[in-house]
């Protein structure tokens, strides 16, 4: 027999809120929930969506944007419809500048205290960088302050995972997290539909082991070397 050719399978917002509602009883196979249960439900779900952020971000969260730095001007906002109009940054992984008609150039992306600690008042072409994620937008700091207004900046940073608002929204997950989101998402109602406390425990193992099963898919992969250090 031929298989499919295709590898695009997935489900929607509304179709994992009822695969996490037959999971826990409520419906029958091809039953559909009500109004209420679906608006309950898809608030869970974007709770959990959220909560996932504490896993730590899997590379294909991981993307990139560049900015032209403004002469005089030290700090971005960043986050949609601001200057740097991308989705809000969790985190600033890498940085680097490129004057105009010149080479990469990687930047230092500094913490909070080793960033406060530079002098306060220094001008030419950016080579330190801090990220600081607010409530809702965030702010990228320079040092030392630009003096043209060519020079660009590349970050690579993490991006948060995307809502879900319609009924027939994607996930903004590979289909691999599909029966962790299940289960995560009927563990999280178990207790609005009065499953019981040994049942509920039972759930929560098995959302913990899809989980850590779509956890091992998304990590980089990479080679360690070891050597002695023969100057001791």
């Amino acid at each position: 027999m031929a298989t499919s050719g295709t590898a695009a399978w997935t489900l929607n917002r509304d179709q994992v809120i009822k695969g996490a509602l037959r999971k826990l009883g409520v419906l029958p196979s091809g039953g559909s929930p009500t109004a209420n249960q679906t608006s309950d439900a898809a608030e869970a779900l974007n709770g959990l969506v959220k909560s996932l952020h504490g896993k730590g971000m899997p590379l294909w969260k991981i993307t990139s944007t560049t900015f032209t730095v403004t002469d005089g001007t030290a700090s971005y906002t960043v986050g949609p419809s601001q200057t740097i109009n991308v989705a809000t940054p969790l985190r600033v992984l890498q940085a680097f500048y490129t004057p105009e008609d010149g080479n990469n150039t990687p930047m230092n992306v500094y913490n909070r205290y080793d960033f406060s600690d530079l002098p306060n008042t220094a001008e030419g072409t950016p080579v330190n960088l801090y990220y600081q994620p607010l409530r809702i937008t965030g702010v990228v700091k320079l040092w030392p302050t630009p003096t043209d207004s060519t020079t660009q900046i590349t970050i690579h940073y993490e991006a948060p995972f995307e809502d879900m608002n319609s009924a027939s929204d994607d996930f903004d997950f590979p289909s691999y997290w599909i029966t962790a989101l299940i289960y995560n998402l009927a563990w999280l109602l178990a207790p609005e539909f009065g499953l019981p406390v040994q049942e509920r425990t039972a759930l929560a193992q098995e959302a913990k082991y899809w989980t850590d099963e779509a956890l091992s898919i998304g990590a980089e992969e990479g080679s360690l070397f070891l050597q002695p250090n023969r100057e001791m």
